[in-house]
């Protein structure tokens, strides 16, 4: 009986969608991810003998490997198929090493998209694995290991708790905090605006805007300044003094990458970055579209390329041409280019199918991957359209000495707005002609007052993490979850805040560690990880620059003093300072006092380093039992709840959130909840579960 050929891709999803492509003389596996990995419980890492890796089998793959391997020993040669990233190349490169003794016939296949004329090729024109690629992920694990291994247990040691640090979530809670120090040091300024409705010989009527003085801009800082303008104003005609006509093109959208994916998906629908990540990786590795075989609806999700294939370009020419007409097609395809080209084997995140319509395979999705593959699908073609042709308007409005402007523009040719549509909103003026005195209609002053920067999103973070060139953005969403499980931010209204802990551990890690959070530092990192990737840098040598500097910094801290939480109150009994602690037992922060032992006084914990009374006794029956209702703190959902005095005899809870106006649904009040699914704030009916009403943003 003749010998088949192994397949082994990274998932059970991506398994079953390619063996519906390859036949009866493949066998196809799954590996479910790493089957290797640096040891848990130590550092392991030799440091005395150039780095050297000491990788393990990890824990619980053992019946999986053995499989692989008397697969192995039965195929003819072995092709792995694990994802076209540097992450897949060390996948492909650890079994190799586990099977190579079953079987030495192993080769590597490649291909960025899911689909069945993708996966034939691929096998028809297999390769080695690229040790490059290979060096430069272990040079990263290595990278973070170290930094992690090393720094956290000294924050675990100065600081307490199970604190842990990271290359980039370190730097990643830096931008947190100082984004939150730039608010807090803030200072609100009031200034004032005038703007003007007028009526000109056409319709419709537009809103014109104080801007100068005197040929200067002008500032109205008070309200008694802005009485006088208005005074001023009184009284005198306005004038169009001028009108400028420009001509300008808007070009279309690059497609989208893994880190603008995040960020639309955020904008567009407050998905989370794990969220889209996980809707994505669905539509990668296949559906069934309308009975027929699973197909992979999207090419690889993780990629920093904007480069399009020929064939993928082809395609969305002759669909526009044919769906929205040939002037929309730009003469020569639109190419983007990014500064690194260490990614361009890849391509952009685009459909596989371009003529796969959302509207059409709608029925075969969920909403979320229907969103997901919209954002998709309508970028892609976008950018592949031809720019669209505006026109601006301004109107220079005169009173006196004081100028009003008025902006607006036409689409002459919608372009790539035919496709984006979310983006082709306009304000339009009146064709109106020079010197024309214009009616007043209404004037409207206005008091504001400056607003600090905003808290950073999720989408945001990304934004200026990947703009910094820190991290990859395939790596944002673990590293976000990290700084949520490890209380350093809490989320409000999708914002990050940091929490007292939070900037206590940028603090120390600021004072004793400043090239590890120096941004430039870090970035330096992840150009050297790619040069490793293009065979330009020793991975060794790039690992022994950030070592060293590690090394001189961990000495310094050996015998520093350990760091105190103070929170800033005073203990009630003794009159010593208030410090926050983590108990080993309880597995949790707690408030107590610093002259322990010989003061035990103690409090319960928020994130945020609040104080959190007593129990209290409410003069209120349970409805259950008739025993006192007391009102409770949960360190779980970091919120006061109204129970029981009896449990766990009676467990009767009651909500104890702030009301937030009226449901519009159904007219019971709204609370602000906390969900343990999500572990983020949101608001809702208090009517749940008869009404289900949540309110969005």
């Amino acid at each position: 009986m003749a010998k088949k050929t192994l397949v082994i891709v990274e998932s059970p999803a991506k398994s079953h969608t390619i063996s519906k492509y390859l036949g009866d003389d493949f066998v196809i596996s799954s590996s479910m991810g790493h089957v290797r990995d640096l040891p848990a419980a130590v550092l392991g890492i030799d440091l005395k003998n150039h780095y050297r890796p000491c990788y393990e089998n990890l824990p619980g793959k053992a019946p999986l490997i053995k499989d692989l391997r008397k697969q192995a020993r039965a195929a003819e040669r072995i092709l792995l198929a694990s994802d076209p990233d540097r992450e897949g190349e060390a996948i492909a490169f650890h079994l190799q090493q586990i099977l190579q003794e079953d079987n030495p016939r192993i080769l590597r296949v490649l291909f960025n998209e899911i689909t069945r004329s993708s996966v034939l090729e691929a096998v028809e024109h297999p390769r080695t694995i690229d040790g490059h690629k290979v060096e430069s992920q272990q040079m990263r694990r290595l990278l973070d290991r170290l930094a992690g291994y090393k720094i956290s247990p000294v924050l675990q040691r100065k600081i307490g708790g199970p604190l842990s640090a990271g290359r980039v979530q370190s730097i990643a809670l830096k931008l947190i905090v100082e984004r939150e120090r730039e608010i807090r040091a803030f200072v609100s300024e009031e200034y004032w605006t005038v703007a003007v409705e007028l009526l000109g010989s056409r319709k419709p009527p537009f809103t014109a805007k104080l801007e100068k003085h005197k040929g200067k801009t002008l500032a109205i800082p008070d309200r008694d300044r802005c009485g006088a303008v208005l005074a001023e104003l009184q009284g005198r005609d306005y004038v169009l003094d001028r009108v400028q006509r420009k001509a300008r093109r808007r070009k279309a959208p690059p497609p989208l990458i893994t880190s603008t994916l995040q960020q639309e998906a955020f904008r567009r629908f407050k998905f989370p970055v794990k969220k889209t990540m996980q809707l994505a990786q669905q539509l990668y590795e296949g559906l069934p579209i309308r009975g027929a075989e699973p197909t992979g609806l999207i090419t690889y999700m993780r990629t920093d390329s904007f480069r399009v294939s020929d064939q993928a370009r082809d395609q969305a020419r002759e669909y526009i041409a044919s769906a929205l007409g040939k002037e929309y097609c730009p003469a020569t395809p639109n190419v983007f280019k990014r500064k690194s080209k260490i990614q361009d084997a890849h391509e952009c995140i685009r459909p596989t199918f371009p003529f796969h319509l959302p509207e059409e395979i709608k029925g075969d999705l969920n909403p979320g991957q229907l969103k997901i593959y919209q954002l998709i699908w309508e970028r892609f073609f976008a950018s592949q359209m031809a720019d669209a042709e505006i026109e601006e308007t301004q109107f220079d409005v005169r009173n006196g000495d004081y100028l009003f402007v008025a902006k607006g523009e036409v689409v002459k040719f919608k372009g790539f707005l035919a496709v984006l549509k979310g983006d082709g909103e306009q304000t339009v003026l009146p064709p109106l002609q020079e010197n024309e005195v214009l009616q007043l209609l209404k004037t409207d002053d206005k008091q504001n007052f400056t607003k600090p920067p905003p808290r950073f999103t999720e989408a945001s973070l990304v934004k200026v993490l990947e703009e910094k060139g820190i991290g990859r953005p395939s790596t944002y969403a673990k590293i976000i979850d990290t700084l949520n499980k490890r209380e350093y931010v809490v989320s409000e209204e999708k914002k990050f805040l940091p929490t007292d802990l939070g900037m206590r551990v940028v603090d120390y890690l600021e004072e004793n560690f400043r090239d590890i959070m120096n941004y430039n530092f870090t970035a330096e990192l992840e150009k050297e990880l790619d040069e490793v990737a293009e065979g330009r840098l020793d991975w060794v040598t790039g690992i022994d620059r950030f070592y060293q500097k590690l090394a001189l910094d961990l000495e310094k801290v050996k015998d520093g003093k350990k760091v105190e939480l103070l929170t800033g109150g005073k203990c009630p009994e003794c009159g010593g300072d208030l410090v926050k602690k983590y108990s080993l037992r309880t597995r949790g922060w707690f408030v107590g006092c610093s002259n322990y032992p010989r003061c035990r006084y103690t409090e319960k914990a928020t994130a945020n380093n609040e104080r959190v009374g007593k129990d209290e006794i409410m003069d209120k029956p349970c409805p259950k039992c008739g025993k006192p209702l007391v009102r409770r703190y949960s360190p779980k959902t970091r919120q006061y709840f109204i129970g029981c005095s009896a449990y766990p005899a009676c467990t009767h809870i009651e909500n104890d959130a702030q009301e937030l106006g009226p449901c519009p649904q159904c007219g019971k009040p709204l609370t602000k909840r906390f969900s343990r699914k999500t572990r983020r704030y949101f608001v809702g009916c208090s009517g749940y579960p008869e009404c289900r009403f949540v309110q969005k943003g």
